[in-house]
């Protein structure tokens, strides 16, 4: 029987049922995906997704001074919140040994539609190979692109290409899906005219809907920052029956 792969453009296009059966990889290129892999790296405790300001808080009010709040709309840091979403935030005399409460636009949104997987992972192109050495020996692979405002967004759909390139080269018998292969061939795409350079992935990220908010706001650094491939080599696990990432 042929392995699994398939990859979902919105969150909105899952199905609960077939997630029960799936490993599930979340990804939100721009920028909670990044930002979370990245928080744990610099020593965060654990990461607690929140879908809204209102579970946030509450998280907060219970955790006490532990809890680092990180959060934002449209791009800007959410009023009574420590931190915005950007990860260069999130470094060691911020994070190191404490809880990171993150609630985003698209991101943490898309992780609460996923809660009936049977493990999900949370990857970005900062934590590219090791994610996908860990998908190798899975049976069925869901790739979760958060998207922007119920929007399909470029940046999560080419790393959904490069993700799944990864998987396909290092293991065999997987059968893709249609949504699968438009992303394989994005990626196929940009690699034949950018050469996977980092500032090409860059100037890639930023030609889309969501890069170009970003700039507007300022954020140059972060795409930058999210554009260099495998520069946090760690896998980043979201325990769907605790609900907390480590």
């Amino acid at each position: 029987m042929a392995r699994r792969l398939s990859t979902l453009f919105l969150p909105e296009l899952s199905d609960s049922r077939e997630l029960a059966d799936s490993t599930v990889v979340v990804t939100d290129v721009l920028r909670a995906t990044s930002t979370i892999v990245t928080a744990l790296d610099q020593g965060a405790a654990k990461v607690i997704p929140a879908a809204e300001i209102d579970e946030a808080l509450r998280l907060k009010e219970e955790l006490g001074p532990e809890c680092v709040l990180g959060g934002e709309r449209g791009g800007v840091i959410i009023d009574g919140f420590d931190c915005g979403n950007s990860p260069l935030e999130f470094t060691p005399d911020v994070i190191a040994g404490r809880t990171l409460v993150l609630c985003t636009t698209n991101g943490t949104r898309a992780m609460a539609r996923c809660r009936e997987a049977a493990q999900i992972f949370i990857a970005a192109f900062v934590n590219l190979s090791k994610t996908a050495e860990a998908l190798s020996q899975q049976e069925s692979i869901s790739i979760v692109c958060s998207g922007t405002d119920r929007r399909v967004t470029s940046e999560d759909v080419l790393f959904a290409g490069a993700l799944a390139a990864k998987v396909l080269e290092g293991s065999s018998g997987w059968q893709p899906s249609d949504q699968t292969m438009i992303a394989l061939g994005y990626w196929s795409e940009f690699c034949r005219r950018a050469n996977i350079s980092e500032a090409a992935l860059a100037d890639e990220l930023a030609s889309g809907a969501g890069g170009r908010n970003l700039k507007r706001l300022g954020y140059d650094d972060d795409i930058r920052f999210c554009a260099q491939i495998d520069r946090v080599p760690r896998l980043a696990r979201l325990d769907p029956q605790i609900w907390e990432i480590i």
